[in-house]
């Protein structure tokens, strides 16, 4: 039975380009994105579009080899707002890093009903930065965009990719 759940696969999905990493939707682990009432992927254009949930759970991973040591980055979801998207006014979204194993979480929100709806891309805005440790070429960054508190259902949103790139 297929799953509700989609499970990213990382391999031709992440890209290193000078010193920055960019992962693209198909990479991501998205609730609920196994299920096409509720989500869209298109593997030819690589996007994923939130079609309507009311718990928005997107994750995903780099391994830290791809990434210098004792080196601040930041972490930007680019998106887009379709003209018809929904739910977004005083739902704020939550971005999420975790810089390896033993290492805090870094979160920071941000307001989808500020950036405009259209076809132009944009960053979810906010100033998330972290700083990789060192010695943990093994290891990996987590990172997630989440809206599971208010309950509300929402929709439009337009996953382009994440980039992870140095400050």
């Amino acid at each position: 039975m297929a799953s509700s759940h989609r499970k990213g696969s990382a391999q031709g999905n992440i890209e290193v380009k000078g010193d920055t990493v960019i992962v693209n939707p198909l990479a991501l682990d998205i609730t609920w994105g196994g299920d096409g009432r509720y989500w869209r992927i298109e593997e030819d254009r690589r996007i994923a579009e939130l079609i309507q949930v009311c718990w928005l759970e997107v994750n995903g991973s780099v391994e830290m080899n791809k990434l210098q040591p004792n080196t601040r980055y930041k972490l930007e979801f680019k998106i887009k707002l379709k003209p018809d998207a929904f739910g977004w006014n005083d739902s704020p979204v939550y971005i999420m890093a975790m810089p390896g194993k033993g290492t805090k979480c870094i979160w920071a929100s941000a307001d989808l009903s500020k950036i405009r709806k259209g076809d132009q891309t944009s960053s979810i805005p906010s100033r998330l930065e972290f700083t990789t440790p060192s010695g943990v070429a093994d290891d990996k960054i987590s990172f997630g965009l989440f809206e599971i508190w208010k309950g509300r259902w929402k929709g439009g949103l337009v996953i382009e990719e994440v980039v992870i790139s140095k400050v």
